[in-house]
């Protein structure tokens, strides 16, 4: 009975991806704010109500792995080794990213920053994500201390913990978009991500250490 169950799965993961292929490619050549969600469900060959299964709101189609990334980093601060601090979540996660940067085309790193540059509502919506991101991550981040929600120094680390790794990113695209080599990119902001972290770590050293 379970491998049915794995086809549907694979099936309708195949679908996710073929809408948000056939998103980028729109909004690639036309820019986001000119495309509607009835040109992506044609582009697809699916339905709208297809896409809106899937994708609840058009800007999400722009970041289609957006949420398991981000529920994968909630995941890596609650099962952290013992002895391991809070910081390090993030800065495996920026590494990963920058992993990214270095081996992946170029144009395919830039695509979405670029889009969220020329949209007014993506750019809405992304602060609105991360405002979203910053009342989930404060709780999960007090736990991890063994304080109680609500307190201001949990919300203050988790949003420093954040806003590193986005600055990284930014960072990352803004060069890569001036047209410096992806892999010295890379490789600096990874030496400079560090730093940060580091200097974080002293501060959070034992912070949130089980």
């Amino acid at each position: 009975m379970a491998a049915p169950t794995g086809l549907r799965e694979r099936k309708k993961q195949q679908t996710r991806e073929d809408i948000a292929r056939a998103a980028m490619k729109l909004f690639s050549r036309r820019g986001f704010d000119a495309v509607t969600v009835a040109d992506v469900a044609e582009a697809a060959g699916v339905s709208e109500k297809t896409v809106f299964n899937y994708f609840p709101a058009k800007e999400d189609l722009v970041f289609p792995h957006g949420e398991q990334r981000w529920l994968g980093l909630l995941q890596a601060i609650r099962e952290r080794p013992a002895g391991v601090s809070v910081v390090q979540p993030f800065r495996d996660t920026t590494h990963a990213y920058l992993d990214r940067v270095a081996r992946e085309p170029v144009e395919d790193t830039v695509a979405r920053p670029r889009l969220v540059m020329g949209s007014a509502a993506l750019r809405d919506r992304l602060f609105i994500w991360w405002e979203r991101e910053a009342a989930e991550l404060a709780p999960v981040i007090a736990e991890a201390a063994g304080e109680r929600e609500g307190r201001v120094v949990s919300a203050v680390v988790a949003r420093t913990l954040a806003w590193t790794h986005r600055t990284t990113f930014r960072a990352a695209f803004t060069r890569l978009l001036a047209g410096e080599d992806q892999r010295k990119v890379a490789r600096d902001l990874r030496k400079q991500a560090d730093e940060a972290y580091d200097l974080l770590e002293a501060g959070l050293r034992d912070y949130g250490r089980r």
